[in-house]
């Protein structure tokens, strides 16, 4: 597995198009890879780091972001890419390490249906931070992690750095992803299911930039 990391220049229509509709975004990720050199899904995220915007997509394959770069970036200047082979890091990951984090989430829920017991119910947004700080801790004991707690003050180290609401027309109908960005610090707890999360991504619209999880490095 690889992770692959390009600057976008925010300035240009076609960027900012893309940057305000998850699907036309997910349509320039999809076209960086031939259609069948990917057995998991291909996961990306747009990270904002100072002054500059990143896509960075984690996948089986390399990507060829060069039509990226002609659209998005600066074909006049070479502009290159970072990628890594994400194996022997993830190789490296054991019970009890702790590790800053960064996850890009939809966190929601599922409402059942009373009068209709097959049906499988209605999915709703958390709306409130505290509905969606209670989200990840519930998430993460299904993931292999938890939330590292703060001993000065008994509190889970982690904080919401960006909320957003994005709504784009797909066949006829609006539909409405709400994306919430985690940061703080986690413990790994089950290793093998951790890194099995990372691969899969966590939470649902995991093909709108959702779900992608990142460690940045070691919390002592």
């Amino acid at each position: 597995m690889y992770l692959s990391r390009i600057e976008i220049n925010t300035y240009r229509r076609k960027t900012m198009a893309a940057l305000n509709s998850p699907q036309i975004m997910h349509a320039c990720v999809m076209s960086c890879f031939p259609s069948t050199s990917q057995k998991n899904r291909i996961l990306w995220r747009i990270d904002k780091l100072g002054p500059s915007t990143y896509l960075l997509v984690q996948s089986d394959s390399k990507p060829d972001f060069n039509h990226i770069i002609d659209q998005m970036g600066w074909p006049s200047s070479e502009q290159k890419w970072d990628v890594i082979d994400y194996e022997p890091f993830l190789n490296k990951l054991h019970s009890g390490q702790n590790w800053k984090f960064r996850l890009k989430a939809n966190p929601v829920r599922r409402i059942p249906n009373k009068d209709d017991n097959r049906s499988l119910g209605k999915i709703v947004h958390h709306v409130t931070v505290d509905q969606q700080k209670k989200w990840l801790i519930d998430r993460s004991s299904k993931s292999g992690f938890s939330i590292y707690i703060n001993s000065e003050y008994n509190i889970p180290e982690f904080d919401i750095v960006q909320r957003d609401v994005k709504k784009f027309n797909r066949t006829d109908n609006i539909v409405t992803i709400s994306m919430v960005t985690f940061e703080g610090v986690l413990t790994i707890e089950n290793p093998d299911i951790f890194r099995e999360s990372i691969r899969n991504g966590i939470g649902r619209a995991k093909a709108y930039g959702c779900g992608m999880i990142t460690l940045v490095r070691k919390y002592e």
